[in-house]
C-alpha cells in the first residue's frame, strides 16, 4: 500500500509542479510583452506585482521539489516495528504516514493522513509500539499497528 501511496502523492505533485511551471511561464511571457505606457508608476506597479507573484510560484515550486525529494527517501519495502520516517501507523484515531506534509490521501477505499516526521504529532508517535498509547490533545490514542 506504501508504494502506491507514494506513486499517487507523485503524481499529484507532478501535476502541480506543471501548473505552477506553466503560470510562471505566463507570468514571464506577460512581463516580457507589457509595454512601458505613460503611466510609468501604474507599468512600475503591475510589474512588480507580477514578480512578486513570480517569486511565490518558485517558492512553491522548492516545497513541491523538497516534497519529492522527501519521497524518494522512502523504502516502501522496509516495515517497521517502531513508528520513524516512512512507517504507516494506524491508531484508534487515524491512520498515518509519516512521510511528508501533504493531508488526507485516499487509497483502495482507506483514508489517511499523510504527516511529516517533524509534525508535533508525528514527534509523540516517534519511537513507539504497536500497543502503547499516546495523549495528544488530552486524549488517549492507542497506536492499534506500525509498518
Amino acid at each position: 500500500m506504501k508504494k502506491e501511496i507514494i506513486e499517487k502523492c507523485r503524481q499529484e505533485l507532478d501535476t502541480k509542479k506543471q501548473n505552477i511551471s506553466r503560470e510562471i511561464e505566463a507570468i514571464i511571457y506577460s512581463m516580457g510583452s507589457d509595454t512601458k505606457s505613460s503611466a510609468g508608476d501604474k507599468y512600475e506597479t503591475g510589474r512588480e506585482m507580477m514578480n512578486q507573484e513570480k517569486e511565490k510560484l518558485r517558492a512553491q515550486l522548492s516545497v513541491i521539489d523538497r516534497q519529492l525529494d522527501s519521497l524518494n527517501q522512502i523504502n516502501f519495502n522496509n516495515n517497521f516495528d517502531k513508528v520513524s520516517f516512512g512507517a504507516m501507523v494506524k491508531t484508534s484515531v487515524a491512520a498515518y504516514f509519516i512521510s511528508i506534509s501533504y493531508g488526507k490521501i485516499t487509497i483502495e477505499n482507506t483514508d489517511l493522513f499523510m504527516i511529516s516526521a517533524v509534525t508535533p504529532f508525528a514527534q509523540i508517535l516517534k519511537g513507539k509500539k504497536a500497543g502503547e498509547k499516546v495523549n495528544w490533545n488530552g486524549k488517549d490514542v492507542l497506536i492499534v499497528e506500525v509498518n
